[in-house]
């Protein structure tokens, strides 16, 4: 029933009883009058709450007359160096064995690695971790020559694993910026504190179960997946199309969004679809304790879900098991300034959730702060109450990429920053190279930080994804690019770009590091944590390093790797195809199964049965672990 509908039945009905009754006209026109004033603040009440009995943020008011508390990662006259956080350094055999975490001074005052190996002589044979102009690997036994320099060597591996030296003319190059030609060095995983093994569970491999795709004749991009306590997942979509998959979707509608729910099989039990009359965009989404499903991301909508701010608002939907809407909640602000979005939500265990992402603006929750723009957390009840705020600000773009929260509510999380001032002041920056810097942060569930570790090069350094572990630490992934031949935290590079991976225990010391990758371009999107080791997803364009003796299709190709609790590679596959495909986004289902969404434009390998062209599908893949 329209609200126009309700008021002139409402009012009928109240001006008939009282004419039966006597009542004169004025009478009657009062009681229409109060009718209508009920009616419409009932009708209110059902647009705000739309079938959750509790308004969404009803206490957030007493926030928005406070600034945000700064999580103030670099105190007043910290100085940060690049050289301060290289501690993910060491060598490895070529089959990834650790031989030497800890290293000896070079007689040049630089840290320097045991191969594991020593020559004819017996003298132990070193790894700089650089390269020479041609990109091979110098070598050294830590020995002078008769003008007491030290004596370098290029190396290369026999078929029988011996290290084979040539005595080389040049030296390592701690300080150019030039970038070496790509080259496969001996690094893989390092380590720097010991690790107990977790469940002693050892993985043999993977099996593939299923795959699903998503979409119609437009772009249709899956952004997240995560776990349902029923046994399947939920998805975040967003989409272009209004045919196939998305038939009956308001073609009113500019850019719009949808969470699916999936079964254990991969079957579409609901889905949510919403949109405006511009982009309106779910990022992220999660299951609560309670079941229901919040999603998260912005609105640009002039219209429903409309927009406060310039250009986008950030944005929260809650929904019930079913898919049926609950409330909608978007972050109060004004038009002079851009806004804000969420760039992740993750739930806790006191049946709330927490959020991140970025804020270019002075009103609503961030006041305060000319011209700054802020990365925030916010940590909210199932009700969207804020129950606190924090925030990193800087000059330049900074944004609260990934979050995950363990069983005692503590919460890991990734902010990717190009400041270098505010609270990122110390930290590495080059305008002219535009390289973006991770900061790693641990909050205990009061929001207080307890660790943060500072991922940095002279490149770029993103990290958007982070798992919770069980130990009460946190495995940390994304990809970086060093200008340099190795710096800052990367003791050694594969290509145009690597995948990365770090995991720390709970008082934020390093288990291990490696490197993801071989000579072309190579990035990890997301991690999940599974009995005996983790599962990363990304996508490559390489044949080599650790893609060797994969079939790859063509342009970018999504895969999955497991990893055992040390780092060590298990088992990988390259979803192959034709054009461009990626893996988004993995989580680890209630069977200990994992499932994996992404975007595909390929029609043939893996993606045999898409309906995907010059425009993205979405899919989702379900793999078993092999132990």
């Amino acid at each position: 029933m329209k609200k126009d509908d309700t008021k002139k039945n409402k009012e009928e009905v109240a001006s008939e009883k009282a004419t039966k009754k006597g009542v004169n006209k004025k009478l009657i026109a009062i009681i229409a009058a109060v009718v209508a004033v009920i009616v419409a603040v009932v009708v209110v009440v059902v647009i705000l709450t739309s079938g959750n009995a509790k308004v969404p943020g009803k206490d957030n008011e007493d926030a928005l007359a406070k600034d945000a508390d700064s999580l103030s990662i670099i105190e007043e006259g910290d100085e940060v160096k690049m050289e301060d956080v290289t501690a993910i350094t060491g060598a490895t055999s070529p089959d990834g064995t650790v031989t030497d975490d800890k290293g000896i001074i070079d007689k040049e005052g630089h840290k320097i690695y045991s191969t594991g190996q020593k020559d004819d002589k017996g003298l132990i044979i070193y790894t700089t971790g650089k390269v020479d102009s041609k990109g091979n690997v110098l070598y050294t036994k830590n020995q002078t020559n008769t003008f007491d320099k030290l004596v370098y060597y290029t190396g290369k591996y026999d078929s029988n694993g011996k290290l084979i030296l040539t005595p080389s003319t040049e030296k390592p190059d701690y300080t150019s910026n030039e970038k070496p030609d790509p080259y496969k060095p001996e690094n893989s995983t390092t380590v720097t504190v010991p690790l107990k093994s977790d469940s002693g569970a050892k993985i043999t491999g993977m099996e593939r179960k299923y795959i699903k795709f998503f979409g119609g004749k437009a772009v249709d991009n899956f952004n997240a997946v995560a776990p349902c306590e029923d046994g399947g997942y939920v998805v975040s979509v967003y989409s272009n199309s209004y045919d196939g998959d998305l038939e009956g979707v308001s073609k009113e509608w500019g850019g719009h969004t949808a969470i699916i729910k999936y079964d254990a099989e991969g079957n579409v039990l609901w889905r949510y679809d919403l949109g405006g009359d511009s982009e309106v965009w779910f990022n992220d989404v999660t299951e609560l304790k309670d079941g229901t499903i919040v999603a998260a991301g912005f609105t640009m909508s002039e219209g429903e879900p409309a927009k406060t701010s310039s250009a986008h608002s950030a944005m929260i939907v809650r929904l019930k098991k079913n898919g049926d809407h609950m409330w909608t909640y978007i972050f109060p602000g004004s038009t002079d300034y851009t806004g804000e979005f969420i760039q992740c939500v993750e739930a806790t265990p006191d049946g709330g959730f927490v959020v991140g992402g970025k804020a270019e603006s002075n009103s609503g929750f961030f006041k305060g702060g000319a011209n700054e723009r802020k990365a925030f957390l916010f940590k909210f009840d199932k009700n969207c109450n804020i129950e606190w705020r924090r925030i990193l600000s800087g000059s330049m773009s900074n944004n609260f990429t990934a979050v995950d929260v363990n069983d005692k509510g503590d919460i890991f999380a990734t902010c990717v920053t190009y400041s270098n001032d505010g609270d990122f002041a110390g930290l590495s920056y080059d305008a002219k190279l535009g390289a973006a810097n991770t900061v790693l942060v641990k909050l205990n569930k009061n929001g207080n930080l307890e660790w943060k570790h500072y991922l940095q090069s002279s490149g770029n350094s993103e990290y958007n994804a982070v798992v919770a572990t069980d130990d009460g630490g946190c495995a940390v992934a994304g990809s970086f690019v060093a200008n340099k031949k190795a710096d800052g935290i990367y003791n050694s590079t594969l290509g145009k770009s690597d995948g990365y991976v770090i995991r720390y225990n709970k008082d934020g010391d390093v288990h291990w590091a490696r490197i993801v990758g071989g000579q072309n371009e190579d990035y990890i999107n997301g991690i999940t944590k599974i009995e005996g080791g983790f599962v990363i997803v990304g996508n490559t364009k390489s044949s080599d390093g650790d893609f060797r003796g994969e079939v790859l299709g063509g342009g970018n190709d999504g895969f999955i790797m497991y990893l055992d609790e040390k780092g060590q590679t298990c088992d990988k596959f390259v979803f192959e195809g034709k054009t461009d495909d990626v893996a988004k986004s993995v989580c680890t289902l209630d069977s200990g199964e994992v499932a994996v969404a992404g975007s595909t434009t390929s029609q043939d390998g893996f993606f045999h049965g898409s309906n995907a062209g010059k425009q993205f599908n979405g899919y989702v893949a379900r793999f078993a672990t092999k132990y």
